[in-house]
């Protein structure tokens, strides 16, 4: 299993996963909030393709997540799985422009797997402040990933990440950078409370808990321009870790490509 990580943060989002070999070969878009031409050259640096894919995933109804998520399932005539109550009131993402577009709704539940191809995936709900937002596991006979951003306390996400692979997870602001930033303060206390999104510490926290000994890999995701840095993020979140986990920052506009593969855990 291949994670591609196309773009991260407030500005746009976007990952390609990639899963099996030949005819076997699946990929799977989660989220789209760049542009389709954007996307397309980025998945195209990885050697991927945008338009040739099998499904697309919508974590919630922002348009940093959702803008093009419709255009891209509609191109390329796959299926999109959302919550039924993931798409807020936006016309790009209302029913009359899905039906307009042709788009193959397939609804998703939290905790309730289900498969593209040899790719299991498992929708986990996240609270965060759009109504019904999910982050995902991604599961093949070999290796367990997980993609999690935008949200505000990381209780729900404690049983999940044991036996993960790799893992990419928000990492978004340093408390300190956030308070004496530019935000004013009902911004401030939107994005540090329980349905906003999580601190560099919060994450520590959780990693400090819950990561177990498979995990190869972390990306630290969605870091606020404002209030963090990579410095900082780094800082706070690698003395949690074992030392044979590779840190890395998800970058505003990549690729940033990895391999997710439980044989590394071996070396």
């Amino acid at each position: 299993m291949h994670v591609h990580v196309l773009a991260s943060g407030s500005s746009g989002n976007c990952t390609l996963v990639t899963a099996g070999q030949g005819n076997q070969k699946v990929r799977v878009v989660l989220d789209c909030g760049i542009p389709q031409r954007t996307g397309r050259l980025l998945a195209e640096r990885c050697g991927e393709s945008l338009t040739q894919i099998d499904a697309v995933l919508m974590t919630h109804h922002h348009a940093d997540h959702s803008k093009n998520v419709v255009p891209v399932a509609a191109r390329a005539r796959v299926p999109l799985y959302a919550h039924d109550e993931s798409f807020g009131s936006k016309s790009y993402l209302s029913k009359k422009e899905r039906e307009r577009r042709k788009i193959d709704h397939r609804s998703i539940q939290d905790q309730v797997p289900f498969s593209v191809g040899p790719l299991s995936i498992t929708p986990i709900q996240l609270p965060h402040d759009a109504g019904f937002t999910f982050g995902f596991l991604f599961e093949t006979e070999n290796a367990r990933a997980g993609y999690f951003t935008d949200l505000g306390t990381a209780d729900v996400l404690r049983p999940h990440l044991h036996s993960l692979n790799l893992l990419v997870l928000e990492a978004n602001h340093d408390f300190t950078m956030l308070r004496d930033g530019p935000y004013p303060r009902i911004l401030q206390d939107r994005v540090s409370g329980p349905e906003g999104h999580l601190s560099n510490q919060q994450t520590a926290d959780l990693l400090q808990e819950a990561a177990g000994p498979s995990l190869h890999t972390l990306v630290l995701a969605h870091l606020s321009k404002e209030n963090n840095t990579p410095e900082k993020a780094l800082q706070t979140i690698r003395p949690v870790l074992n030392q044979n986990v590779c840190v890395h920052i998800a970058p505003p506009l990549g690729p940033l490509s990895l391999e997710a593969t439980a044989y590394l855990n071996k070396l």
